[in-house]
């Protein structure tokens, strides 16, 4: 009979679409395919937003970044993890408090910093570099081309994975790479850096916030649910779940 009532409450689909290259540690595996082990901190961090709200049934649809965006803005998916802009508030919905994104409900907020070997000759005082010229810093493929809040230029060295940066970090073979160092408030550094001897610079280069966002048709058929996961959100951020792919990458 129990079985049964919490088959009867898992009634609503909630198309997720989400991105079909690795973003690590967000996202891993590429194409359409759903990897079934690790499919990435975000999708574990969902799954565990689900198990509190078991009148939704999650379903997952990967596409490039791009269509999942149009698949919202038809309403032919339910929801996305986006930062904030105007103009997708026309066509999603944010958690909002006074009319503004409400960080309180936000999907994850991380904030990302720069990692440079012990003898660098160079620092970063949070807008540019000081004394280092023509920087180079690893990212892995797909990531975007980063540059100070100045404007100031970096050279991008693409890879493979997170783990052969360090490694070339750590030969001298590039200056810097990228990495999570405040994962919703908490500081955090991975112990593939400590490992290698490297060097978290303080403060971080960039931060970024995350919404759980939902189709203007979902949220009109299912605003109580939809609030229901935003409330689960103010509590269950999921913090050791991106702590651990950091620490296992």
């Amino acid at each position: 009979m129990l079985l049964f009532s919490s088959t009867a409450l898992a009634t609503v689909p909630l198309k997720f679409c989400y991105e079909d290259k690795v973003l690590f540690p967000y996202y891993l595996g590429s194409g359409a395919l759903i990897p079934a082990d690790r499919p990435g901190a975000s999708i574990e961090h969902l799954k565990l937003l689900m198990q509190k709200v078991p009148q939704l049934q999650l379903e997952l649809v990967r596409m490039p970044w791009k269509r999942c965006l149009a698949a919202m803005a038809n309403n032919e998916v339910d929801a996305i993890i986006a930062s904030y802009h105007p103009e997708r508030a026309e066509f999603v919905r944010y958690p909002l408090l006074q009319q503004q994104p409400d960080p309180k409900r936000a999907f994850a907020e991380h904030q990302t910093c720069l990692v440079s070997r012990e003898d660098a000759e160079w620092s970063w005082d949070g807008k540019q570099i000081i004394g280092g010229n023509e920087i180079v810093i690893g990212r892995p493929l797909g990531y975007a081309a980063i540059t100070s809040p100045v404007g100031q230029k970096f050279q991008m060295h693409y890879t493979l994975s997170g783990t052969m940066d360090l490694d070339l970090l750590k030969k001298g073979r590039i200056n810097a790479v990228t990495t999570l160092c405040n994962i919703n408030g908490q500081p955090f550094i991975s112990s593939f850096i400590v490992e290698r001897g490297l060097k978290v610079l303080y403060p971080p280069l960039y931060s970024n916030t995350g919404y759980l966002v939902f189709s203007v048709d979902f949220y009109q058929r299912q605003q109580a649910l939809a609030t229901l996961l935003w409330e689960q959100l103010a509590v269950h951020k999921g913090s050791d779940i991106y702590q651990r792919y950091l620490n296992e990458q």
